[in-house]
């Protein structure tokens, strides 16, 4: 079997320079499967910052426009614009699978040092995914959803035989290891009006495999970065990299529910990006049974929504909201998650202001009242016993270490979003600006009444 791997990769390392990838003397494919990690590019040498590890020319990345071709060679049942009017990562898929199923297909070598096991979430079990309790990546592991497209479009376009174990295999190494690459802007032609010119924010992209920038590993202190400016894509180090240090490329900063649904792992340099889900419904179920005492107020169904519509046109409204670690930039809860609860609290009297646009939504230490942290704080707690076991159990468990891999995975990922919760909770404790502002005038003039009433049944 070991014969086999090496063999695999010297082949795939000769196809690489057939195809016309140029790599670095100091760096060289390495069997890390000892350490859990398979193939690895390591450093043979040492390399300064900025300095080139390899390129790829883009007519050696595997996409739709590469393969297309082959796929409709011979076919009179299906066209092009069966394949490209899918999804990106759907018409991808289906290439990919009609390119493996030929034995000649010029990709053979690179789709043999291709993983044939993942542990992406679409893999899990159902008991498995319960591990995951409450996290809201349950929600988005989508496997219906890609099954439904598989039996209406991919299954029509790829060669008979074709199962939904093999669809989501490719799929999900697309998942994994596929790029978005930009499109090379077009230089200006001559007479070419500014107002033709695409905004960089509309740029273009294709999905693409690129053959070797997908088999560096990934960490959140990562070496090295893939540059796309011209024909040949670039990977080059961010820092300097010594003899003998894997080089590694970034997914950048997801969180580890992320982390496991795309690629099937976890690792604990990726937790300070954690985040915990907290859903626009679920706020307004409980936030006014929560805080009846201190609002007295209860609002109706339309009234809620007319709150609702009010953050849609602040933009501030979201049909959930992520909180995440704090950081020297940026706090644990969300601006627009702070309007958003300040909206739904807000007394009629100020309510009415913004809505007529005599007053525009405050800043955020404005709306950081007391009552709007107290809301928060519920809201927290509420989502932090959705989970079935707390943060001292999961600690317990994890450190037991007698649990398979895939529920161990589960078990960090949702100790991590109660951590978060956690750390909002706490942030959202300090928040003490005045109630009196935000409630309105009728409000503070029925909170003194009572007051002055509580006075008096004291004096008595």
């Amino acid at each position: 079997m070991d014969d086999q791997f090496c063999s695999k990769t010297e082949t795939f390392a000769k196809w690489l320079t057939h195809v016309g990838v140029q790599i670095s003397a100091k760096a060289q494919l390495t069997d890390l499967r000892a350490d859990g990690r398979g193939r690895a590019l390591v450093a043979k040498g040492d390399f300064a910052e900025d300095e080139l590890i390899f390129s790829v020319p883009r007519t050696s990345t595997l996409s739709v426009k590469a393969a297309l071709p082959e796929l409709l060679s011979g076919r009179q049942d299906i066209s092009a614009e069966d394949v490209e009017c899918m999804p990106g990562w759907a018409s991808l898929t289906a290439v990919i699978i009609s390119e493996g199923s030929r034995p000649e297909s010029k990709w053979a070598p690179y789709f043999n040092v291709l993983p044939t096991k993942l542990d992406s979430l679409v893999f899990w079990s159902p008991e498995e995914l319960a591990e995951l309790q409450a996290s809201a990546v349950l929600k988005k592991v989508g496997k219906d959803k890609a099954e439904e497209i598989f039996h209406q479009s991919i299954s029509k376009v790829t060669p008979e035989g074709t199962d939904v174990d093999i669809f989501h295999r490719v799929a999900s190494t697309i998942m994994a290891y596929a790029f978005d690459i930009p499109d090379i802007e077009q230089e200006e032609e001559e007479g070419a009006n500014e107002d033709d010119l695409v905004d960089d924010d509309e740029q273009k992209t294709s999905l693409a495999m690129i053959p070797l920038a997908d088999m560096l590993n990934a960490d959140a202190d990562n070496n090295a970065r893939l540059h796309y400016d011209g024909e040949e894509l670039e990977m080059r180090t961010i820092k300097p990299i010594k003899n003998g240090e894997e080089i590694l490329n970034d997914y950048g900063q997801l969180p580890r529910s992320d982390l496991l649904r795309r690629y099937g792992y976890v690792t604990d340099k990726y937790a300070p990006f954690d985040v915990a889900e907290v859903s626009t419904s679920t706020i307004t179920d409980h936030i006014y049974q929560d805080l009846a005492g201190e609002l007295k107020v209860y609002l109706r169904a339309s009234e809620i929504e007319a709150r609702l519509e009010l953050a849609r046109r602040e933009d501030v409204y979201e049909d959930a909201y992520d909180v995440g670690h704090a950081t020297e930039e940026w706090p644990c809860i969300s601006d627009e998650l702070v309007a958003l609860v300040y909206l739904l609290l807000v007394g009629e009297e100020t309510l009415a202001a913004i809505q007529s646009s005599k007053m525009s939504l405050p800043s955020r230490s404005k709306m950081e009242t007391e009552l709007v942290g107290k809301a928060l704080q519920r809201i927290f707690e509420r989502r932090e016993r959705e989970y079935s076991t707390t943060v001292a159990e999961d600690e317990n468990l994890l450190q037991a270490g007698n649990h398979s891999n895939r529920v161990q995975m589960a078990i960090q990922v949702r100790m991590g979003e109660k951590v978060v919760l956690r750390e909002a909770k706490k942030e959202a404790g300090k928040f003490q600006g005045d109630n009196k502002r935000m409630l309105g005038r009728e409000k503070r003039e029925r909170e003194d009444d009572e007051h002055v009433s509580q006075k008096k049944s004291r004096h008595r």
